[in-house]
């Protein structure tokens, strides 16, 4: 089973669109967990309006995200996790495709398509590293998997302790901490399996989120003493400053 969980915000605009598509994916052996945190709006009554035991539905009146990725974590069934963000969309074979690449990695992500507000494709999209000796080279200077893309195995992620870090930016803490085991494989599938959504409402970048990715490498820098941590602690303070 594939437990695929969704954070949701005061999502009522794009949630259906989301939740159709991940109840509409060619493999059906899924659970689909979506945790309503903080909503002010009718996303949790959308989502009432489904009759598919598939879709578990949570509320909490936490509106931080590590805590809601863990709340839905503590009660998965599933021995792989894939993640999902609740204003974008899967393409239907978004987790066959990568569920055949779980038997050699153990993190699997993708290529993003680039949609607008109202789901129209407006040109670009946004290409990561495919190896992981380039996802591991890169992570110190740029971002190399897209958290909303990612299948990763249960065990692996909670041998980490699952999501932890700061305000902002807790998937780049998540890459840094399970890259301390050299033997875990990550992969980004060189194909648009997510329809990634841009749109004023959602949460973008800030100097705030750089400053939290250069305290997570420079405390990988502590912790390793190693020089190339440093040097990306410095990138992304640079970042920061003109951000």
């Amino acid at each position: 089973m594939i437990s695929v969980i969704i954070c949701s915000k005061n999502s009522e605009r794009y949630i259906s669109e989301c939740i159709d598509s991940v109840l509409g994916q060619t493999y059906q052996d899924i659970e689909v967990l979506v945790v309503v945190n903080d909503s002010s709006d009718r996303t949790l009554d959308i989502l009432k309006t489904y009759d598919d035991e598939r879709l578990i539905v949570f509320e909490t009146k936490i509106g931080q995200l590590n805590y809601n990725l863990n709340f839905a974590l503590d009660r998965c069934r599933g021995d792989i996790i894939a993640r999902m963000d609740a204003d974008d969309i899967c393409s239907p074979f978004r987790l066959e495709r990568q569920l055949f690449y779980m038997n050699d990695y153990d993190v699997v992500g993708s290529n993003l398509e680039l949609i607008d507000e109202y789901g129209e494709v407006y040109g670009g999209n946004l290409v990561f590293p495919e190896h992981d000796a380039a996802i591991r080279r890169k992570i110190y200077y740029r971002s190399v998997l897209a958290h909303p893309s990612i299948m990763i195995r249960k065990e692996v992620l909670m041998s980490v302790s699952g999501y932890m870090g700061g305000r902002y930016a807790q998937d780049y803490d998540l890459w840094l901490r399970l890259m301390r085991n050299s033997q875990l494989k990550f992969y980004n599938i060189q194909e648009n399996l997510v329809f990634y959504r841009v749109h004023h409402e959602q949460s973008k970048g800030s100097s705030s989120s750089y400053a939290d990715v250069s305290g997570y490498l420079l405390r990988e820098s502590l912790l390793s003493k190693r020089a190339d941590y440093f040097i990306g602690a410095l990138i992304y303070y640079i970042k920061g400053l003109f951000k």
